[in-house]
């Protein structure tokens, strides 16, 4: 994880370096979520070119692997979510399925054709994406949707054919959450608050003007600790827009090109 107290006095201190003025609580946060998200994005376009590279056997193998060091920074956000009945948030009717508030990315969808929980009666669900090409398979000789081999359209929601199947109780999903944050102190300390985004927390301000720290209150980046310095870049970045500061900006801008 990336400490918010670090990455703060990291800004506020490229910020009062020109005597450019403070960086506010309130202002930081406003950014320190969209900058974590940002840089979550980034990995997957880091992966995606890491993987055409490893295609062409141009990917380092071993520790030197980029596509294995994202993959393994990815996988910490992996996580499941089940239908389990029609009381759930996720669902909709009996074939169609709301995504996880959650989610980034769908891994993969699995369906318990028998609803037995027998592992040998589980079947993978195809994705697709282009809704266009949905009639084409239903109306398939040969790829016709049926119950051991689902079709799912995914859009803002999920549905899944065949639409005369009841999916209820039996539909499991895999994906990418997006980051949240992690506790900064307490018993939980490096635990995931997935109601919250990072946050620098005060509790009053000094006689030198700087803010007391609250650490109980802080949210720590739930990024892992080597994508520290794209943060920070994100944040320079927008604050410096915001403040209409092309120094801040620049760092930014000068900090995500050299990394």
């Amino acid at each position: 994880m990336i400490s918010v107290i670090e990455v703060y006095n990291t800004i506020r201190d490229l910020c009062n370096k020109d005597q450019k003025g403070f960086v506010s609580p309130r202002i930081f946060n406003e950014f320190a979520e969209v900058a974590q998200q940002n840089v979550f994005n980034e990995m997957f376009k880091e992966l995606s070119g890491a993987k055409q590279l490893r295609a062409r056997g141009l990917d380092p193998s071993g520790s030197d692997s980029v596509y294995r060091s994202v993959k393994d920074d990815l996988s910490n956000f992996v996580t499941q979510a089940q239908v389990t009945s029609e009381s759930s948030p996720l669902f909709v009717n009996s074939n169609t399925f709301n995504r996880p508030n959650d989610m980034h990315k769908l891994i993969s969808l699995r369906y318990d054709v028998d609803g037995d929980e027998n592992a040998a009666s589980w079947a993978e669900v195809e994705l697709v994406y282009d809704s266009e090409k949905i009639p084409h398979i239903l109306n398939s000789n040969l790829s016709a949707p049926t119950a051991a081999y689902p079709v799912a359209l995914i859009s803002n929601v999920i549905q899944v054919f065949p639409n005369d199947e009841t999916y209820t109780g039996a539909l499991v999903m895999t994906y990418y959450r997006n980051p949240a944050s992690k506790y900064a102190q307490g018993a939980n300390i490096g635990g995931i608050d997935i109601t919250s985004g990072p946050r620098f927390a005060t509790s009053g301000v000094e006689a030198d003007g700087f803010f007391v720290t609250a650490i109980s209150q802080c949210r720590n980046f739930e990024l892992p600790e080597q994508y520290k310095s794209e943060v920070i870049s994100e944040i320079a970045k927008m604050i410096g827009i915001r403040l209409r500061d092309a120094v801040l900006s620049g760092y930014g801008n000068n900090e995500t090109a050299a990394n």
